[in-house]
């Protein structure tokens, strides 16, 4: 199975999936039109990855801020069916080993965690609502207040995504951009017709960097999902109900 891999430590694993295995689509969203395949899908990435659906958790996305730690007992939740997702969260953490936090994404950009002096790991889903909600920056405060995560032990990954050249975005955007926790005036650019080009991995990267966390230990993926076709489903490009996963895991 072809799969983007997040370099970073031996101790964890994280990588992101691509839209087409040997011509077969490699959906991993469940969305009512090909679930039995969905699920063979993530059967086969659990066996390449040595790994059982039991291992894996999985959230039913809403676009929120919200976040939640996770535990063993999560196992397989959202795996199988919608049903036992964990309902409204976006991010998720946890300090247990072989565990798989997935994000699901098509434009929206993944961002994974890695806080090396506490062991722990975290999985966030930021399109634009996350993005000027600044969830990056609540599950990282949160890491580093509540978990005892020093900044110069953390290392991120901002996953393909969008890129700004494609990120086309009208004036309700940016008025919540603007309103964000530090200055972002770098992150837009205002077009002739008006609207604007938006840079959400630079903003996500901005979060990062104003709790401390060193530049040299974030990654910024240069893969767009508009441009890469052949890698990646897009909802922008051609109104894809399709998602890849972008996941992480202790080893």
């Amino acid at each position: 199975m072809k799969l983007i891999e997040w370099n970073c430590f031996n101790e964890i694993e994280a990588y992101t999936t691509c839209r087409e295995d040997h011509g077969r689509i490699m959906n991993m969203s469940f969305n009512g039109i090909d679930d039995q395949q969905v699920l063979e899908n993530r059967q086969r990435l659990a066996k390449t990855l040595h790994s059982d659906l039991s291992q894996m958790v999985a959230t039913l996305q809403q676009h929120t801020t919200r976040f939640i730690e996770v535990h063993h007992s999560d196992g397989g939740r959202g795996m199988w069916s919608r049903d036992d997702a964990l309902i409204g969260y976006d991010a998720m953490y946890t300090r247990d080993r072989h565990l798989w936090l997935w994000t699901f994404h098509a434009d929206c950009c993944p961002v994974l965690l890695y806080c090396r002096d506490q062991k722990i790991v975290a999985a966030i889903h930021s399109g634009w609502k996350g993005t000027v909600g600044e969830i990056v920056k609540k599950v990282t405060q949160h890491l580093i207040e509540n978990e005892g995560c020093q900044p110069q032990h953390i290392y991120a990954y901002i996953g393909p995504s969008i890129e700004q050249r494609h990120f086309e975005a009208k004036d309700d955007i940016i008025d919540l951009v603007k309103k964000m926790s530090f200055d972002t005036s770098r992150f837009y650019i205002q077009k002739e017709d008006g609207a604007y080009l938006l840079d959400s991995k630079g903003l996500i990267q901005q979060q990062l960097l104003e709790l401390h966390v060193p530049q040299s230990h974030i990654t910024v993926s240069p893969y767009c999902t508009i441009e890469n076709e052949d890698l990646f489903f897009s909802y922008r490009r051609d109104k894809s109900p399709h998602r890849h996963i972008t996941l992480i895991s202790l080893k």
